[in-house]
């Protein structure tokens, strides 16, 4: 049980760091409930927290820190089962995400269904062997689905399934950079997805380290936030043909 809480309190840590806005809000939090600590024991400390207008004259230092204490938990599990904020790191996504962008990730939807051919998805790389991005959050598209064989040849991606054992050459359209090397074909299992960046030249993705296990996805794109010029919902979803 102890295990369990420790290893889920590292991976949040783990996870916070990657996004400056959650460090920048942690450390805010945490010197606040540290100050709120130092004045329940020490006057002088309440005294200039009431000062600073943090406390009412007549308030609880304990009676603040239960409450952000307890909005703490909330956000962590809104964060945890409902939404997640992501900033993109690097320009794999281009044209349709670029870099800084400040995005809200759904993570209900996928516990309720399965993710759909175009869906922009948030997922945790991990791979044998040591590279980079080992155990950080990646932003790709959905390309290939559970049970599917998937082509890449020069730049062309080929979908083979049930409805098309012939294959259907997929309607990729929004490419604006083109990769004519990266050249692949693979099967996927019944719990794996094949995802590519919509900057192909330059996306490291499934044709580099293969296919996603669903463990591992942690959300869709729901709203970008910032810029505010290009606030929207569901940014960049892609409606495939077949």
């Amino acid at each position: 049980m102890l295990s369990s809480i420790l290893n889920i309190s590292l991976e949040t840590l783990v996870d916070m760091s990657q996004n400056p806005i959650s460090v920048f809000i942690f450390c805010l939090i945490g010197l606040l409930i540290i100050s709120l600590i130092l004045a329940m024991f020490f006057s002088s400390w309440r005294r200039s927290l009431v000062k600073i207008r943090l406390l009412e004259e007549d308030e609880k230092p304990s009676s603040l820190l239960i409450w952000i204490i307890g909005i703490i938990i909330l956000v962590k599990c809104i964060q945890a089962f409902l939404i997640q904020p992501f900033i993109v790191d690097g320009g794999s996504m281009l044209p349709t995400y670029h870099n800084q962008e400040f995005l809200l990730v759904d993570k209900l939807s996928y516990i309720l269904s399965t993710p759909h051919r175009g869906d922009v998805m948030i997922f945790k790389l991990y791979e044998n062997g040591v590279n980079p991005y080992n155990g950080k959050y990646l932003i790709k598209r959905v390309i290939g689905l559970p049970g599917e064989r998937i082509v890449v040849q020069d730049g062309v991606t080929t979908i083979y399934n049930k409805a098309n054992p012939d294959g259907f050459v997929l309607d990729e359209s929004y490419i604006m950079f083109k990769d004519f090397r990266k050249n692949t074909d693979v099967m996927l299992d019944d719990h794996q997805y094949f995802m590519m960046g919509d900057n192909r030249a330059q996306s490291y993705d499934s044709r580099d380290w293969g296919p996603l296990d669903s463990a591992n996805i942690k959300g869709q794109v729901l709203f970008r936030v910032f810029p505010l010029s290009t606030m929207s919902y569901e940014p960049g979803q892609f409606l495939y043909t077949k």
